[in-house]
């Protein structure tokens, strides 16, 4: 059996495929729902008039180029080399993300550390390419650094650094191919994967460093980051119409991380391999999203709820001794969007895009106050947390001006086990509090505060009070 992935400087993460997808809207292509993007693609609105910015290049020296602190990417256009590949089906997009973070004040040593990572990824659209429709293969190269602090510091469970990890990678993260059918009603992913990409993500909870925002603490040996896993994926559109979406998805996935195989690190040739481990990871998921509930009011928006559960075949340690052989759990989250500011009710919400201030890839999310939950249950005989409820509260353009900008707050409560052997003195809550600052549509940077009440139901650890800041960079 795997060592508990849920002790302290054990690496979980927020959000989608690697972790740049949390600090950027242009990571990889996820079809979270058939019928289009996630909800944080879409263009956001202002209600007052934004200056134009002359030119479309992205390349110095050029008449018609954007000034630097405009550009979408770090890198440019590469003298319009880079729109040619897009054009002819190739897309390439980069990501770096630097931490410093350090425990304040109690914890287990008042320290800080420093943590960077980045990756590189390609997507082919096959219509273009080869002109098959509606199928995309993906690429991800991920690089990160290891050093010693982090949770090791602050005693928590649930890993306040969601890039955190207790080595260094060059690997290989992402390799798949996904193809769209009947109508793009139907959706098959094959390879390699991040579950957390399809699976128990919330899209508004992406700016948060702590972990448990990603997805649930109770889920065992989830193939996330740092070791996704080979996979097949089948989604299924039932509703699509009139803003109502509802899709039905099942993950089948290399389990073999209950073993201690680092899967991350595996090449295809050792996917699903009977050598080292024969355990699979089981996982479905029905999710319901929708458009707008009220529109002449403006409220409810871009929301959605998803229900699953999760079953892995491995063998696991009981706290009271012995062997489990399989276990199980479900997980619940929503989202919405309770306030928008540029809502008219006499003619709707405009359809202006907000460039200037924008995050990656050109639009800003959509303005507005979001609210969150999750939910997890697992089996305390062998899951360290038993069960985890948590919520936040996200401002996302808290200014017309500032559109890329957003702050948050969140509480997460880790349910640890009381079944015997489990050596818990009461359960952890952790609280995080953020604020973004867009510099410019390609670098953000990020101050936080946290803080970790009974970190690890430990008796020896002090309520740990965190601070960090975190820089990033699309190229």
């Amino acid at each position: 059996m795997q060592p508990s992935p849920f002790r302290p400087c054990a690496s979980r993460r927020a959000s989608t495929v690697a972790i740049a997808a949390a600090a950027f809207t242009v990571a990889t292509p996820a079809h979270h729902g058939l019928a289009e993007e996630q909800p944080v693609q879409r263009p956001s609105a202002t209600a007052e008039p934004v200056p134009e910015i002359s030119g479309d290049r992205e390349w110095p020296g050029l008449p018609d180029s954007k000034p630097i602190w405009a550009w979408e990417r770090a890198t440019g256009d590469w003298a319009g080399l880079r729109g040619d590949l897009e054009d002819a089906g190739v897309t390439f997009g980069a990501e770096y993300i630097a931490e410093w973070s350090g425990v304040l004040d109690g914890g287990v040593s008042r320290s800080g550390s420093f943590r960077n990572l980045f990756t590189a990824d390609l997507t082919f659209d096959t219509e273009t390419l080869i002109g098959l429709p509606g199928g995309t293969a993906f690429f991800q190269y991920l690089h990160v650094n290891a050093e010693r602090g982090g949770s090791l510091d602050a005693g928590d469970l649930q890993v306040y650094s969601n890039i955190e990890n207790d080595r260094s990678l060059d690997v290989i993260y992402e390799l798949w191919y996904e193809q769209l059918l009947l109508d793009d009603r139907l959706r098959i992913k094959v390879g390699k994967v991040d579950a957390n990409s399809e699976f128990d993500f919330v899209d508004v909870a992406g700016d948060f460093s702590n972990s448990s925002a990603g997805f649930s603490p109770t889920i065992l040996a989830f193939p996330s980051y740092p070791d996704p896993a080979m996979s097949v994926n089948v989604f299924g559109t039932l509703v699509d119409s009139d803003g109502l979406n509802l899709t039905l998805g099942y993950g089948f996935y290399d389990g073999a991380a209950s073993d201690g195989v680092a899967t991350g690190r595996r090449g295809p040739s050792t996917f699903f391999s009977g050598d080292l481990s024969d355990a699979y990871f089981h996982v479905g998921q029905v999710e319901l999203g929708w458009d707008e509930v009220f529109p002449d009011a403006g409220l409810l928006k871009d929301g959605r709820l998803t229900l699953g559960g999760w079953y892995h075949t491995g063998t696991f340690e009981k706290f009271d001794g012995g062997t489990e052989d399989g276990t199980a759990g479900f997980f619940a989250t929503g989202e919405v969007r309770v306030f928008d500011p540029d809502h008219d009710p006499a003619v709707g919400t405009p359809e202006t895009a907000l460039q200037a201030t924008g995050r990656a890839g050109g639009d800003a999310p959509p303005r507005g106050v979001y609210v969150f939950a999750q939910y997890g249950w697992a089996n305390r005989a062998v899951s360290e947390v038993a069960q985890h409820i948590a919520g936040g509260v996200v401002w996302r353009g808290p200014w017309a001006g500032r559109a890329g900008d957003s702050l948050g707050v969140y509480a997460s409560l880790a349910d640890l086990s009381d079944a015997p052997g489990a050596g818990f003195d009461g359960d952890e809550t952790a609280i995080d509090a953020y604020y973004r600052v867009q510099l410019t549509p390609a670098a953000f940077v990020q101050p936080e505060l946290q803080y970790v009440v009974n970190p690890s139901g430990d008796p020896r650890a002090d309520d740990a009070f965190i601070g960090g800041v975190r820089v990033g960079v699309a190229f």
